[in-house]
């Protein structure tokens, strides 16, 4: 079954008498509601200790998808997590934690009252030295703390510090440690509340130990009324928090708030009873207190035994009730003298039996229970003896079976660690589970195998198991819509079956979820399910397959690293150098075998890096070096140096393979369309040659004048190759130099901000300016930015750059604002490049420009193409968001020529579209240019966007982008970029 209705759990654990009690309620509530439940661990799985002292770190939105609402258990999670769930409009109900900052209802067990009659029952004894033992950091613990001395306080009883036993966790050896701090302060008290039985439990082996005989040297009462309560010696008396009604009221809460009732009560308290025994100072029957006459011994019996089932009012449906009072009835009637005084004849012995075994079910399935009956009737004689004999047969059968499921599960989980850590099958297929009783099960794991960053990333369902199937494997899923349908729809609340999600995380490691479809447990102390602790072998697993499958992998990368290139299987830069020296060697040795080498260049590459992503340019590269060696002979040798760039060494360069031949080749194979994500995508090369020659006495020269020569081809025509000679090493010596000038130029401010308007083309009147950088050269003159850019951008200097620009126009705003010069809502748009975009200091550097010179907000608009963003959408996303936010304008340059998504651009904060000079030149005169450009345009008043269109020339470009719908414009027709002085007298006037 796959309910609408869903609801979540979130808890620290989901087994255990506390967490699988509480999980009870919630199933059995939400069943009768025809809801279903999620219940997601949020600490690691196989976690050591079990005291939770601080909210788990878990981050991931795990089934928001598919729940209506959260109940949480304890300090689950984070209040950040709460808030960011709360912002999704629904609701949660926390457990046992107050949230002062969140204003939903917390269900707690009504630790007062409890506390109360424990205290008062104590006073009742006589005693006076109260002690309170407890771990006081814990909000139920701290509570009953206050209760405790709110009850001294009514008796008169003045609170003593020196009573406070502080316990270091809620477990036996808290009890331990507080019991040691009563001995050595020479056991201050007559009797000592505990904040928990694990703590009275501590407390009763210690003194016990130290030969104290209790409860005459020390009474002791505790809260919880766990299992092993019962039997201990003497018996604990003690507190009972109804575990599982407390999940029913917290889950019948969260229904309510689903169904639209909103006004829940800010605290609702469950009630508590005091289960009397013997470690208070009660010997026998001293249960029953009245101020009235007792009713008749039958009745007062039947009433103990009703008390001793189900001791919380309200634990049980009035149908469970009436079965509960009348079964209660019989047994009393069975252990009756006989007498003319009894009510009823005695009841057959089927009846009885039946009747015990209704209480049995009612208790909740507790053994205790049968022994707390069998304490009741033991002094009833003979008529008694037939009960207590069903009541130790039942017992037998009850401690049998859980023995029987003890052993079983044992079993099952030895069969499953050993499957785990043999190894030799592979653990994420989760054929393990068979040898399990779960109903189905499925495995979660990070794509790409690591923890991702973004918050709802994708799980790939790595193993999926089903009873009477073969494992499978599904489709991957967000992890807010884990886990899939197929396993959510084997659960069924009604039977008791629900889905557990737990992290399959461990240490350091950290794989995803694993879902299991199983039945509540409230056996056992810690709470630690068995596919926990599957969970935690599972981490192990995946770990040492990791490491195993790094270690061949490694084994196999030093074989080859050392030779081929990962990506392509080609030699590496190694391997050919090596091969090209043997060449040199031979040549120097038979001058009559030249040979050539060819260095290629991708051209175009970088775009197709940008617009479709690094996975779609490592296949592209891949497909090149297919190409380039379907061309090749086999005793020549191709190789990848680096990045995109190839070399090719021709072992013999005669007709009709010469470098000059094979480059000719190689541009005609390289020519043809890639395909690539359903795309076609056209690179070209350029390519250098350089022939042997008895002047090369080591590779890496040869290598040197390749590449001087493929810059050579690249710079007169992408696509085309050429033949090195001693001229282009005059050039390459020459872009050196300008790199060298860049650097002074930077340190004795020789750049120039020059502006060209940006026009309202209605109006004609300058909106803003783009800010476009001269270089005024000491010697050349003003410079524009296609004499020394593409140097700048090689070399990393435009990262400089970019900041003195950024830095500048800031300073020039604020001037002309405080000249009073601007016209209002004045903008200046800076270029940012894709390598200063990516640098890291982008933000840094606009943060202190806009600090600096403090121009007004919004005055400064910065253009990205689209390449920059489309090279990794999320985080470029993120540095948009953060510029925003500082006040920038965003505008995308150049649109339209190149790869971009609209669902991204749509998730970005752009303010506008800068329309590319290359459709505006031919708007009038090419049908396609002009439709592509109403294309953009609908598309960015569609989304709100300023429209800017470059390179207007001609009054017609102009009227045309007009009748279009386009806003705003720059180009000659207007004016050229002009300096600072200049353009401040453009502003207010029609360009």
């Amino acid at each position: 079954m796959s309910p609408d209705l869903t609801l979540g759990v979130l808890s620290p654990f989901l087994g255990g008498w506390y967490y699988g009690g509480v999980l009870a309620g919630i199933a059995r509530a939400a069943a009768e509601a025809g809801a279903g439940v999620i219940a997601i661990q949020t600490l690691d799985a196989g976690t050591e200790h079990i005291e939770v002292t601080e909210p788990s770190d878990l981050s991931y939105p795990v089934a928001w998808q598919h729940v209506s609402g959260f109940v949480v258990v304890l300090q689950a999670v984070t209040h950040r997590y709460l808030h960011q769930f709360t912002e999704t409009g629904r609701p949660f109900v926390s457990v046992s934690h107050e949230l002062n900052d969140l204003d939903f209802p917390v269900v707690m067990p009504d630790n007062r009252t409890g506390i109360t009659e424990a205290v008062d029952h104590l006073v009742a004894h006589g005693h006076r030295r109260i002690a309170f033992a407890g771990r006081l950091e814990t909000d139920d613990i701290r509570q009953r703390y206050e209760a405790y001395l709110d009850a001294l306080a009514v008796h008169g009883i003045e609170p003593d510090p020196g009573l406070l036993i502080p316990a270091p966790t809620n477990q036996v050896d808290g009890g331990e440690h507080a019991a040691e701090r009563m001995l050595a302060a020479g056991l201050p008290s007559t009797a000592v509340i505990a904040g928990t039985d694990e703590n009275a439990t501590g407390i009763m082996h210690t003194l016990a130990a130290a030969g104290l005989r209790l409860p005459a040297d020390q009474a002791v009462i505790g809260f919880d009324d766990l299992r092993s309560s019962a039997y201990l010696i003497p018996r604990l008396t003690t507190v009972r928090q109804p575990t599982e009604l407390i999940g029913r009221a917290a889950a019948t809460t969260l229904l309510a708030m689903i169904g639209g009732d909103a006004e829940q009560p800010a605290r609702i308290l469950v009630p508590t009873s005091l289960i009397v025994r013997e470690s208070c100072g009660c010997v026998g029957d001293v249960a029953f207190h009245a101020d009235v006459d007792p009713p008749a011994p039958h009745r007062r019996l039947a009433d103990l035994i009703a008390t001793t089932v189900a001791p919380v009012h309200g634990s049980l449906s009035p149908a469970d009730g009436a079965d509960l009072v009348h079964a209660a009835e019989t047994v009393a009637r069975a252990v009756q003298d006989g007498s003319a005084e009894a009510p009823s004849p005695r009841p057959a012995c089927e009846e009885v039996r039946l009747a015990l075994e209704l209480l049995l079910r009612l208790s909740g399935g507790r053994p205790e229970a049968l022994y707390e009956i069998a304490q009741l009737i033991r002094d009833y004689g003979r008529p008694a003896n037939g009960v207590l004999l069903i009541l130790m047969e039942m017992r037998g059968r009850t401690l049998f079976r859980d023995s029987s499921l003890l052993r079983e599960t044992l079993t099952a989980q030895y069969e499953v660690g050993m499957e785990l850590l043999r190894g030799h099958r592979e653990p994420a297929r989760l054929e393990w589970m068979r040898r399990t009783w779960v109903r189905g099960g499925c495995l979660g794991l990070w794509a790409g195998g690591l923890p991702p960053s973004l918050a709802d990333a994708a799980l790939e369902i790595a193993g999926l198991f089903v009873p009477g199937e073969p494992p499978a494997v599904e489709a991957s899923v967000p992890v807010s819509a884990f886990p899939p349908l197929r396993v959510r729809a084997l659960a069924d609340p009604a039977a008791n079956l629900i889905v557990f999600v737990v992290p399959v995380k461990g240490g350091a490691s950290d794989w995803g979820f694993l879902a299991v479809v199983d039945s509540v447990s409230t056996g056992g102390a810690t709470g630690r399910e068995p596919f926990n602790q599957w969970a935690a072998l599972l981490a192990v697993a995946l770990d040492r397959q990791a490491l195993l499958k790094e270690s061949l992998r490694q084994k196999e990368q030093l074989r080859i690293a050392a030779l081929y290139d990962e990506l392509t299987g080609l030699p590496n830069r190694s391997l050919f150098l090596d091969r090209l020296r043997q060449a040199i060697r031979q040549s120097r040795r038979r001058s009559g075998r030249p040979f050539g080498v060819l260095f290629l260049d991708l051209d175009g590459f970088k775009v197709v890096n940008d617009s479709l992503g690094h996975s779609a340019g490592d296949r592209l590269l891949k497909q090149v070096a297919k190409r380039i060696k379907s061309t090749l002979r086999e005793s020549d040798t191709v190789a990848r140096f680096g990045g995109d760039e190839f070399l090719v060494l021709l072992d013999d360069v005669t007709a009709p393979h010469t470098p000059a031949q094979v480059a000719e080749r190689l541009h005609g194979v390289l020519a043809q369309p890639f395909q690539l994500h359903g795309q076609d995508v056209v690179v070209t090369a350029s390519i250098g040659i350089t022939m042997s020659s008895r002047r090369y006495s080591n590779a890496e020269d040869l290598l040197r004048d390749a590449d001087i020569a493929m810059y050579s081809a690249k710079s007169r025509h992408k696509g085309r190759h050429a033949i090195f000679d001693v001229a282009m090493h005059a050039k390459a010596v020459t872009r050196l130099q300008i790199e060298t000038e860049l650097r002074q130029a930077l340190d004795n401010g020789e750049f120039e901000v020059h502006y060209q308007p940006i026009v309202a083309l209605r109006s004609g009147r300058t909106k803003g300016f783009e800010a476009l950088i001269r270089w005024r050269h000491p010697l050349r003159g003003l410079l524009s930015p296609a004499a020394f850019m593409p140097v700048a951008e090689e070399t990393g200097l435009i990262i400089p750059i970019g900041s003195w620009v950024i830095d500048e126009c800031c300073r020039q705003l604020a001037a002309w604002y405080a000249a009073d010069v601007a016209t209002p809502g004045l903008t200046v748009a800076v270029n940012v490049s894709n390598r200063q975009f990516w640098s890291g200091n982008v933000i840094d550097d606009i943060t202190e420009a806009l600090g600096r010179h403090q121009p007004p907000a919004g005055s400064l608009a910065v253009e990205i193409t689209e390449g920059v963003v489309m090279e990794n959408v999320a985080p470029a996303r993120d540095i948009l968001h953060t510029l925003h936010d500082l006040g920038c304008q965003l505008h995308v340059d150049d649109f339209g020529t190149g790869y971009s998504s609209l669902e991204a651009l749509h998730r970005l904060p752009i303010d506008a579209l800068k329309i590319d000079r290359s459709f505006v030149w031919q708007i009038d005169t090419d049908r396609r240019s002009g439709e592509l450009v109403r294309t953009i345009v609908l598309m960015g008043r569609n989304l709100s966007l300023d429209l800017i269109a470059e390179g207007i020339e001609t009054p017609e470009q102009r009227d045309f982008l007009i009748r279009l719908g386009c806003g705003y414009g720059q180009g000659f027709l207007f004016s050229r970029p002009v300096p600072a002085d200049v353009a401040c007298t453009l502003l207010g006037e029609p360009a």
